[in-house]
């Protein structure tokens, strides 16, 4: 009798455990899901769902146009809300050549999302961070620089914003930290190879110089594993004899070490194309780069691009 009691607790013991177990993976994989959504393209008007006050409930994020600018509101169950800047009632010129970015993180670590957004103005980058502050949304973010980067969002580490500008061939970044709900700067690794920083300045150059340039491929910025039909995006832009101009990016680490290191970094770059035929004709091209490290790069190209495709 005593051994039928013993084994009927284990069996319960066993079960309790997976599905302990089973709620905890759920657990954690709604927390992500929930809290982050990166890299939402949006180049008309556009409704997204999430909970952005923490009250439990979805909430509606609006993308609205208006003449030839966008403004942002948020419907809550109980009010709607304008996000405005500290600047302008809107968030961006309409434009069909650069669309607006924009990105949830929880970088506050509170259960609930900031708000990035990318977009133009006058042919020129913007960017904006809204944040949940008692009870209103507030832009506690404001800037001209057209590169966001989120770093240790995904791990145990504080989380980090990469603020930066393309200019000259080169890639300058502004490292920042969330605390109290302001941005505060901070020493922070700054070199080329940072997040990949010199092989995507080299991409850029590339695409820019497109299509006098689609002979003369820098292999250094590509991984010894990228397949060659991956290079068909490069033939096929070229093809379209545009010009092509850097506008904007965003990118974060998809992958970490054990240690919290970034093992794979996903970009999205944006390029406006304007036709060498007929100038009055541009159109947007967005490219996502999948960069990995390549252990025997020590000083230049540690991240190199592994993947890339026309989205």
């Amino acid at each position: 009798m005593k051994l039928r009691i013993l084994f009927l607790r284990k069996k319960y013991i066993y079960i309790f455990l997976i599905i302990f177990i089973l709620l905890i993976f759920l657990l954690v994989l709604f927390i992500k899901n929930d809290s982050t959504q990166t890299f939402n393209d949006v180049s008309q008007t556009k409704t997204i769902k999430s909970d952005f006050d923490g009250d439990g409930y979805k909430d509606n994020l609006n993308l609205k146009k208006n003449s030839n600018k966008y403004y942002l509101d948020i419907s809550t169950k109980n009010k709607t809300y304008n996000l405005t800047s500290n600047f302008s009632k809107s968030i961006s010129d309409v434009c069909n050549y650069w669309p607006v970015h924009i990105t949830f993180m929880d970088i506050s670590r509170d259960k609930i999302p900031e708000i990035f957004v990318q977009g133009s103005v006058k042919d020129k980058p913007v960017q904006y961070v809204f944040s949940w502050i008692d009870s209103k949304f507030e832009n506690v973010f404001s800037n001209s620089s057209n590169i966001l980067g989120f770093i240790d969002c995904k791990n145990n580490k504080t989380p980090k914003v990469i603020s930066g500008k393309f200019s000259n061939n080169t890639i300058y970044t502004y490292n920042y930290i969330f605390l109290n709900y302001k941005f505060k700067n901070y020493n922070y690794e700054n070199s080329q190879t940072f997040m990949g920083k010199d092989s995507i300045c080299g991409f850029i150059n590339l695409i820019q110089t497109l299509p006098q340039s689609k002979d003369y491929i820098p292999k250094d910025i590509f991984s010894a594993n990228i397949i060659n039909k991956e290079f068909d995006l490069l033939s096929n832009m070229s093809s379209q004899n545009n010009t092509y101009t850097f506008q904007d990016a965003v990118f974060e680490e998809t992958k970490c070490t054990d240690k919290g290191d970034p093992s794979e970094i996903l970009w999205k770059l944006n390029f406006r194309g304007i036709s060498n035929e007929d100038k009055t004709s541009k159109k947007n091209y967005t490219i996502n780069i999948t960069l990995v490290p390549d252990q025997n790069s020590t000083e230049k190209y540690y991240f190199k691009i592994s993947s890339m495709s026309l989205i």
